[in-house]
């Protein structure tokens, strides 16, 4: 992947940082001087990192693209991340919807659909609905989600995603998040 490239990629840390670093708008500039060429070295190393991130990307997504989720696998999932209590109220109207959320991402969102049935297109719904589709207290959603990214907030959520999906499909994902 190219730093010009644009894919329909969610933006976060760990699996897509690389993706985020990968994005238009990484710029530098090097004022022509007589130390220029010590920045220039600068400059060539900084690009190796956004390559070498890209890559790492690119093989993750790859990866998780070749992990089959059936939609047996894709319900089990959805009852280990979002379990149904037995008793009505808010706590089970509160999971209904986020399953109805996640449920329309898998099967309907160009964002999500296009993996739809491998382990990419799970971390995809569980990242799409957090950061667009959650309720969001307190802050503006925007805030919310750079602060994630700063944090490692959204690196806990890939790792947690994964987490549960390899307990559901009973393999390990060996998938550097």
């Amino acid at each position: 992947m190219r730093p010009n490239s644009r894919k329909p990629l969610d933006e976060h840390r760990g699996i897509t940082m690389a993706a985020g670093l990968a994005e238009r708008g990484q710029q530098v500039k090097i004022k022509h001087s007589r130390h220029s060429k010590f920045r220039l070295a600068e400059a060539r190393e900084a690009l190796h990192i956004v390559y070498a991130l890209a890559d790492e990307f690119s093989t993750a997504v790859r990866e998780l693209c070749r992990v089959e989720v059936t939609e047996r696998q894709w319900h089990a999932f959805l009852d280990a991340h979002a379990p149904m209590p037995r008793e009505r109220g808010r706590s089970r109207t509160m999971a209904e919807s986020k399953r109805d959320a996640l449920a329309k991402l898998w099967n309907h969102d160009l964002r999500v659909a296009p993996w739809r049935g491998t382990a990419w297109g799970v971390v995809q719904a569980v990242n799409t609905f957090t950061h667009h589709e959650q309720n969001v207290r307190g802050v503006e959603r925007a805030e919310r989600n750079m602060l994630r990214a700063v944090t490692g907030g959204i690196d806990d959520l890939d790792r947690g995603t994964l987490c549960t999906l390899a307990a559901v499909l009973d393999q390990p994902l060996a998938i550097a998040v």
